[in-house]
């Protein structure tokens, strides 16, 4: 059986996932859309798609738009959107697995065990599997991190001058994709400066020099009090040190409470059953000549300064730290061969071994995307139910993307981005009061809520998952609530 696995590539595998988890999204009716991000994604990708036909572009507020352009691109081919965003997000996790395997057998030689600790560490890892069936940007832009990695350890090694371009370009197309790319941009700049043996020491006095110049130009040229304003401006604002031992932390995102402190959540991105479900299996194995390796070294370096970038800010997720989980990966291949080894000479059947660890990281994947499932028919209920009112305009939070999507005629103001005076009468107002008041306390959200009950919302419907359909008033107009 053992033999039967690794005789299949971990591509293979990866298009088998692929397969079997869409068409169980299929039967599920799950449209690979749900939450804000993804509605932008495709609203987005649908407002490029009819810029080529003649309509203004769609201007740039929170995400790039490499992703949708890309998804506009392919749309055109194939006739959907949507579907087009979750075929790049798929096909992303394709090109990340070949790359890693390319990458291990450079490094360690052509072997079977490869195949298998792809399949495991990336393939069937809940949330980069997770993320690749949906529209969302995360897996492209890692792709073309993992892919400028790779070109970058070409231009070290070889010297070849084409590696180190494809790099970066390959950097530059990902920050165009997904902004988290940008505390990673520093440690691939060195790297490239510090390349080749040959010529090392002249390229880093040539940037030393250079780097000195531009210093003292850019203190003369922009006053310090521009500086601080491009500071306030950018993430750079919310970074602190002491977030790093936060578990209650106050941002865009409201009142965020952990478990653990942020940075043991950080750096449990090794042994995460999210992340990399085998982690902890492999970490006795690990050894330190292993971490000493040039790709380990560089993948190191990404690790801890993107980690310590992210926890500095006041807010974390399983989407931010993804970015780092196939650099965790590619730490661990060494150690999984050893594991091989010691089950071998305790005569333990390694095909059982495996063969269970493949059906609980499955059932991790299930249980990682149950939610979305769930949000998503709650999105489509939801939209349903306000079509059938024919509002002229409804007042939203965490609805406002997948409204303007799925409610095409209805004027959507989203209560998240700005403090409202007033409310419009007749108008819906679709909100969950208990996340408000758990949530958004001080914040938008919660603000606006209070003042359009001040005002006066007649609730037309509570559902048993939270949600409150409301009606705002007008003048003198009584209350009332059904369930």
């Amino acid at each position: 059986m053992l033999e039967r696995m690794n005789g299949r590539s971990a591509a293979l595998w990866c298009v088998l996932v692929l397969c079997g988890a869409w068409a169980w999204f299929a039967i599920a009716g799950y449209t690979g859309v749900n939450g804000q991000d993804a509605h932008d994604y495709w609203r987005i990708a649908r407002a490029w798609s009819m810029w080529s036909v003649g309509d203004a572009p769609p201007k740039m507020v929170e995400h790039p738009h490499g992703y949708p352009i890309a998804g506009a691109m392919l749309g055109e081919v194939i006739g959907s959107e949507r579907t087009a965003l979750r075929l790049i997000s798929a096909c992303t996790l394709l090109a990340v697995v070949l790359l890693w395997q390319r990458l291990l057998g450079r490094v360690f030689g052509a072997g079977r065990e490869q195949h298998l600790f792809l399949l495991f560490a990336l393939v069937l890892s809940p949330f980069l599997l997770r993320y690749s069936l949906v529209v969302m940007s995360d897996v492209p832009a890692i792709a073309l991190v993992a892919a400028s990695f790779y070109f970058t350890l070409g231009w070290i090694e070889r010297g070849h001058w084409w590696t180190g371009v494809v790099a970066l370009l390959c950097l530059v197309i990902a920050l165009t994709v997904r902004l988290a790319v940008a505390p990673l941009i520093p440690v691939f700049a060195l790297a490239w400066f510090h390349g080749p043996i040959r010529g090392r020491v002249v390229r880093w006095r040539k940037i030393a020099a250079v780097g000195l110049v531009a210093v003292i130009l850019l203190l003369v040229l922009i006053p310090w009090i521009e500086w601080s304003g491009y500071v306030a401006a950018s993430p750079l604002a919310d970074w602190s040190l002491w977030n790093l031992f936060r578990r209650e932390l106050v941002s865009d995102d409201g009142v965020l409470r952990y478990p653990l402190p942020t940075l043991i959540y950080l750096f449990s991105v090794a042994v995460h059953p999210g992340f990399i479900p085998i982690g902890a299996v492999l970490l006795p194995f690990v050894r330190w000549p292993d971490l000493r390796m040039l790709h380990a070294r560089l993948a190191i370096a990404l690790i801890i300064i993107y980690l310590l970038f992210i926890g500095g800010l006041p807010f974390q997720n399983d989407r931010v730290l993804l970015f780092i989980q196939p650099f965790v990966v590619l730490l661990f291949y060494p150690a999984f061969t050893r594991a091989l080894v010691f089950l071998r000479t305790r005569h333990v059947c390694v095909a059982i071994v495996l063969a269970l660890l493949g059906l609980v990281q499955i059932g991790l994947f299930i249980r990682a995307m149950y939610p979305f499932i769930a949000q998503g028919q709650v999105e489509r209920e939801l939209a349903t139910q306000v079509n059938a009112m024919q509002p002229a305009q409804v007042y939203t939070h965490g609805m406002g993307a997948a409204f303007t999507n799925l409610c095409p005629d209805v004027q959507v103001t989203e209560l998240w981005y700005a403090e409202l005076d007033t409310f419009a009468p007749a108008a819906l107002i679709v909100v969950n009061p208990e996340n408000l008041e758990d949530q958004w306390q001080g914040r938008p959200p919660l603000i606006n809520w209070q003042r359009a009950q001040r005002q006066g919302v007649r609730q037309l419907h509570v559902r048993d998952d939270g949600w409150s359909i409301g009606r705002v008033v007008y003048p003198g107009e009584g209350s009332a609530t059904t369930r």
